[in-house]
This record gives structure tokens, C-alpha cells and sequence, in this order.
């Protein structure tokens, strides 16, 4: 192990690196090829009900109840497992000059496996992955990953920013308040919890619904608890979400109400949740400051009144 200093900017760079080569990524569509179970696609402002053959867009975002298993496909290859419980973003909306992730996981159970470079980040970890197949959980700052084959670097973003250099085998986890590991052999325990769809090689199946995609049938507005695991995140995933979501402050009180009731969690809502208080924390810090500047501007002709009598007391001509 060594010691590196990486941030979530930082991490997109290096993801821009990799797929800058490969115009796929920009262009070529990803698409659901099975849904097992009940899953849900929140895309801008309206949750609908996942299907196979959707084709996903940026900032969609992807929830899967217990039991339920989902595949994606990326272009260049990648496919990705979708287990339950899980909450996962199609490249995340990011700062200008900057390349997306292809994936954020923001809890739960994930398989990838691809023949190339490919690499993702959660709140915990960020996994760039070299012709492996990887199967991850994780919950917070705990996580487990397993390198099924290939190889793949885990970077920690917190506590000392640890890099490890996983070989096909290997086995990294941290759980809740304890020191991260590495094994060169998967834990007993998390194998016993893997998915079951996990258990096996992950089956291609977008050619299927490249030429006729699936629409997702709506299912209504987002409430403030379908996006509050969200809004919570880091700044730096959390603040491109204000443009899209602010309108629904607007529109529902009960949205706004209860993203008023979280503002210490995502203080950047205040305006739109708030925004009889926010108008009057304006006012108030407006005045102060006029009432700085004019003890400032008070100050200064003092001084320069001082300055002047004791220039004419000093008897000089």
C-alpha cells in the first residue's frame, strides 16, 4: 500500500484520461438489458417504473427494492449487475472541464466486468478497474470488494486517502469504525451474501433493444424522500442536482417543507425551501453590512479630521 492525496475532482480527471481515447462513451446509448424484481428509474423531476430495453441518460439515477436485480450495459463493453437495495447514478452531472464517471454507487451491490479501463466512485472508495470482473458492496464509509479476474486499484477518499493494487483473487474491506483490509482470498460471510445473479458470467443482451428502446412508464413526481439519500452526498455530486430538482420546492409544499426541516444537510436548498427566510437573512446581512461600511467611512473621516487639527495645532504655516 502507499499513500495518495485524490479528491473527487481529481478522480474525474483520471476518468476523463481513460475514456478520452474512446468516443463511444460519448456517444453510444446504455441500455437496460434485464430487470428482476422491482426497480425504479428517477430521470429529472419523474420516477418511473425500470424496464428492459430503456435507454439511460445522464444523471439518471437507479434504485432496485430487496430481492430485485438489474443489468445495464455501457458502451465499450462494460456490463453492469445492479443488485438489490442498491442506488447507483448514470454519469453524475460534474464542474466544467470536467468528464462525468460513467457510474456513482451510492449504496449496495454491484458486478462489473469488462475487457478495458473502466472506473467508477462511491462515497467510500473509488475503483478503477483493468479487464476485471469486480463485485462490490458497500454502505456508507464500509465497503467490501472482490476481484473476481483482471486487476483493479481501490483508492479510499477518506483517512489517509490509502491506494491498494488488487490482483485477481484479492478481497478489500472495511467495515463500520474499523481498519481497512486486504485478503488474498473473499471473506466466507460475503460470499454467502453475494447475489445469486451474481454467481455467474453476466449475459449481453443490448443488441436486443438497440434498434427499438423501451419507454419507462411514469409513475409520478419525485417526493423529497425519493431524492433525500441524495441530497445528502457530497457537494461535489449533490450541488449539480439543485438546477434540476429546485422546481419541485416550488411546485409541492410538502417538498419544500421538508427540504427546509434538512437545511444543515444541504444548506445550497435555502432560497428555494426557504425563501421567506432566506429574503430575510438578505435583508439583514445587507444592513450590516451598509452599517460597516458607514462606521468605516465615520472612522476614516475622524481620522482625517484628527489628522487635520493636529496639522494646525502644530502651529505650521
Amino acid at each position: 500500500m502507499r499513500l495518495t492525496k485524490k479528491s473527487f475532482g481529481s478522480f474525474l480527471l483520471c476518468v476523463a484520461s481513460l475514456f478520452a481515447s474512446s468516443p463511444a462513451w460519448a456517444q453510444a446509448a446504455s441500455i437496460v438489458g434485464i430487470v428482476e424484481g422491482s426497480a425504479t428509474l428517477i430521470r429529472q423531476t419523474t420516477r418511473h417504473t425500470l424496464a428492459e430495453g430503456v435507454a439511460l441518460k445522464e444523471q439518471d439515477i437507479i434504485e432496485t427494492a430487496p430481492g430485485a436485480f438489474v443489468q445495464i450495459e455501457l458502451p465499450g463493453d462494460v456490463l453492469v449487475g445492479i443488485g438489490e437495495s442498491t442506488r447507483l447514478m448514470l454519469r453524475p452531472r460534474v464542474g466544467k472541464g470536467l468528464t462525468a464517471p460513467p457510474l456513482y454507487l451510492l449504496q449496495g451491490w454491484l458486478k462489473t466486468s469488462t475487457g478495458g479501463a473502466f472506473a467508477y466512485a462511491s462515497p467510500a472508495f473509488e475503483l478503477a478497474t483493468q479487464a476485471a470482473s469486480t463485485v462490490v458492496y458497500t454502505t456508507g464509509t464500509a465497503y467490501e470488494v472482490f476481484v473476481e479476474s483482471g486487476t483493479a486499484k481501490l483508492t479510499l477518499r477518506e483517512g489517509g486517502q490509502t491506494v491498494s493494487q488488487l490482483a485477481s483473487g484479492d478481497f478489500a474491506q472495511r467495515r463500520e469504525g474499523a481498519t481497512p483490509t486486504v485478503a488474498r482470498r473473499a471473506a466466507p460471510e460475503f460470499l454467502a451474501k453475494v447475489p445469486r445473479q451474481f454467481r455467474d458470467r453476466l449475459p449481453a443482451r443490448g443488441e436486443q433493444f438497440a434498434r427499438r428502446p423501451v419507454s419507462p412508464k411514469a409513475l409520478g413526481e419525485i417526493t423529497y424522500n425519493d431524492v433525500a439519500a441524495w441530497l445528502r452526498t457530497e457537494p461535489g455530486l449533490r450541488l449539480p442536482l439543485l438546477p434540476l430538482w429546485k422546481a419541485r420546492a416550488t411546485a409541492d409544499l410538502t417538498f419544500r417543507a421538508a427540504a427546509k426541516a434538512e437545511l444543515a444537510r444541504h444548506p445550497e436548498w435555502e432560497p428555494y425551501a426557504d425563501p421567506e427566510g432566506y429574503a430575510r437573512r438578505m435583508a439583514e446581512e445587507a444592513e450590516r453590512r451598509r452599517a460597516r461600511e458607514a462606521a468605516r467611512r465615520a472612522a476614516a473621516a475622524a481620522a482625517a479630521a484628527a489628522a487635520q487639527g493636529t496639522s494646525a495645532g502644530s502651529g505650521k504655516p
